[in-house]
């Protein structure tokens, strides 16, 4: 709002760039503009502050559709004071001179004006849309035909007034209509829900499935790879005691076979060591034989009391012990008589 200074019996005004102002002293418009600053003597002035920057106004129309719902539209409409004069002329834009704020509430009642005419090209708009088709494009074609109809207003620019923009926010139903309205889509999107949640279920039962008969085809290819481990471990064990069996046979049979070679040797060994035993004692036999025959050629041969001389040297070799030796005259005497013999044939 404008700024206003006392300095009786003089005042300052100042006032913003967006605030245009018009000076009156004695019902006449002595200056005007915007942002203007200026010394007035209170008595005798009176101040309007027209604002001619955008003006932004919320507002609520109800209207019946063709199929007798009612809904409500809510519009954002921008507007500006095009013509500030005009305005002030058609609005009470005055201002305390003390405080600088309007006397009035200026903006609340062009808000009503701006609503009544845009309450008209919307209600002809909805009246010939059903609920549905009001809540699908009303937004749209309301704001169009609010816009449309407010440009070409006569009215408006009769009061100084411009439109901006209009915007409607929503175009909604009553709570019980919306309500009703939505059990249809809310019961689809349940319905779609619950497909899902069914899908999702004999997916989950599907996954299960799989992954159970997964899981048993791994037991019954464990058990399928365990008999075979069971029957190569046999096989490995057969094979085994096999190829043991088979050593077993070789070493019994090379043992055996060795055990021949030793007998066969140490036989051999025994019939060379008899045959050379045999004909060692055969030699012998033989040399002794010879032996006997020379001494029994050689005692026969000899007289015959070499021959006692012989005899008893032979006997003395074999008696290692004389104990008593008895020589009589007979045994001597005939010894000697033939010795003697000997002696005198020769």
């Amino acid at each position: 709002m404008a700024a206003i200074s006392r300095f009786p019996p003089l005042a300052h005004l100042r006032a913003e760039p967006n605030q245009h102002v018009l000076f009156f002293r004695g019902g006449k418009l002595v200056a005007e503009g915007r942002g203007l600053a200026r010394w007035f003597l209170p008595l005798s002035a009176s101040i309007a502050q027209v604002p001619v920057d955008d003006i932004e106004t919320t507002f609520l129309v109800t209207e019946r559709t063709a199929d007798f719902q009612d809904v409500n539209v809510q519009l954002t409409l921008r507007y500006r004071c095009a013509d500030p004069a005009r305005a002030a002329a058609r609005v009470n834009f005055a201002i305390s001179l003390d405080r600088g704020e309007w006397l009035e509430q200026p903006l609340e009642k062009l808000a009503s004006f701006w609503h009544q005419r845009a309450a008209r090209p919307a209600r002809a708009e909805l009246c010939g849309m059903t609920v549905g088709q009001a809540l699908s494009a009303g937004a749209e074609r309301v704001g169009a035909a609010i816009e449309a109809a407010l440009a070409d207003d006569a009215e408006l620019a009769a009061m100084g007034l411009a439109l901006v923009s209009v915007h409607v926010v929503r175009v909604a139903p009553s709570a019980e209509v919306e309500k009703a309205l939505q059990v249809p889509t809310r019961e689809a999107i349940q319905q779609k829900a619950d497909e899902a949640t069914f899908s999702r279920r004999a997916l989950a039962v599907e996954k299960e499935r799989a992954i159970k008969e997964n899981e048993l085809n791994n037991q019954i290819e464990l058990a399928r790879k365990a008999e075979q481990l069971i029957a190569q471990e046999g096989a490995n064990t057969l094979a085994r005691v096999g190829l043991e069996g088979k050593a077993e046979r070789e070493r019994v049979i090379a043992a055996n076979e060795r055990a021949s070679l030793l007998a066969r040797a140490e036989a051999d060994n025994e019939q060379v060591r008899a045959e050379g035993s045999a004909r060692a004692r055969q030699r012998l036999l033989e040399v002794e034989l010879a032996h006997e025959r020379q001494r029994v050629e050689v005692y026969g041969g000899a007289a015959p009391g070499v021959a006692a001389g012989l005899a008893m040297q032979q006997l003395a070799q074999k008696i290692q012990t004389i104990q008593h030796l008895n020589l009589t005259p007979d045994l001597l005497g005939a010894a000697f008589q033939q010795m003697l013999r000997e002696q005198a044939d020769r």
